[in-house]
């Protein structure tokens, strides 16, 4: 495969201040056969009247929606319009590294890998300001085929957050097109629900573990600090689709389920403690109830029965969670709020510390 053709498309909704950054960064790229696709999503702001201007190179290409579709959507208008073989979600508000689409080439020219995943850096930002930032990398690295090579990197991609993304991926356009996947439009979780579908049809991947893409976690856009009604409903079913997923094309490894498990139990204190946000509208008394509406479903017993597989802090929540302590868990999501409101960036070091 010579001369690859990369699809950048970025999905572009009041995201004006960021769009200069990263317009240069495409024009300094050292790789130049790339398409780069803006997709135009109604935005509040002057985001359309910025690409109009600055977009000057014939390889780039504004798209504008006829209203606003959301993420999943506007993704979608791109991917048909992609003409690359290999094509990634960026998101414009990011930045990556000057030699990240180098790399990716050199692998695609050597190994045509169904998908690329590539390391992270998260900067974590304060009213404009870097406060820390963190490597985000995987246990393997290069191609990888082997069926249980597979299912051990699959396992460890997700356990460091790297799996469920899209904007960290490189996709072979083809596959996407022949097997008709899309994405869905969902408040949250679409990334990992899309790959999730992917990855039925994925038998080989290349893991490139540098932190060439470095995702912006910043306190005034985050959707750490937006209350979403679905949360824990979306966060389980796609952790449930997850396990599905490892068990009908792999099988259920003990690490798998570890993770799995532990990974349960981070979405319910996380979802306590959202339901203290002003913005859900929610009494203690409703907050009561529906802590106890969770310990005492069904559903969820595979995750009670398995309190056993809990590590790392999560460990400590295993008395909590045997003996059914509802008022514990309300004041545990109570103190892990005011942390998170008042000391943002020792709340994201806390929770980054896995």
């Amino acid at each position: 495969m010579v001369n690859i053709k990369i699809s950048l498309i970025f999905c572009c909704y009041n995201v004006s201040k960021y769009l200069d950054m990263v317009y240069h960064l495409l024009n300094k790229q050292p790789y130049r056969n790339i398409e780069v696709i803006f997709v135009e999503d109604c935005s509040t702001d002057d985001t359309k009247e910025k690409l109009f201007a600055l977009v000057d190179d014939p390889r780039m290409t504004i798209i504008e929606n006829n209203h606003n579709l959301g993420l999943s959507a506007s993704r979608n208008v791109g991917l048909k319009h992609a003409t690359g073989d290999y094509v990634g979600f960026p998101d414009p508000d990011d930045m990556f590294d000057v030699n990240w689409l180098v790399e990716v080439s050199k692998i695609i020219q050597t190994y045509q890998p169904q998908v690329i995943v590539t390391g992270m850096r998260e900067d974590y930002e304060l009213n404009n300001k870097l406060q820390y930032s963190k490597e985000v990398l995987s246990e393997y690295s290069g191609f990888i085929h082997e069926k249980d090579d597979m299912l051990k990197a699959i396992v460890n991609l997700e356990s460091v957050f790297l799996f469920g993304f899209a904007n960290n991926k490189f996709y072979k356009t083809s596959l996407l097109k022949d097997k008709g996947l899309t994405y869905k439009q969902l408040a949250l979780k679409e990334d990992f629900e899309f790959n999730i579908r992917l990855f039925y049809h994925v038998d080989n991947i290349y893991i490139l573990n540098k932190p060439y893409y470095f995702y912006k976690k910043r306190n005034n856009n985050s959707l750490t600090n937006k209350f979403v009604k679905e949360y824990f409903t979306l966060h389980i079913d796609t952790l449930c689709d997850f396990k599905n997923f490892l068990e009908n094309k792999y099988f259920l490894s003990k690490q798998a389920e570890s993770l799995i498990v532990n990974r349960f139990f981070r979405y319910f204190l996380s979802a306590i403690e959202r339901n203290h946000n002003v913005a859900s509208n929610l009494m203690p008394k409703e907050q009561l109830e529906w802590i106890r509406d969770i310990l005492l479903n069904e559903k969820y017993t595979y995750f009670f029965e398995n309190i056993d597989l809990l590590d790392g802090k999560l460990k400590y929540i295993r008395v909590l969670i045997k003996y059914k302590k509802v008022y514990y868990f309300y004041f545990l999501g109570k103190v892990i709020n005011h942390i998170k409101n008042k000391f943002p960036i020792l709340f994201s070091k806390i929770r980054g510390n896995r």
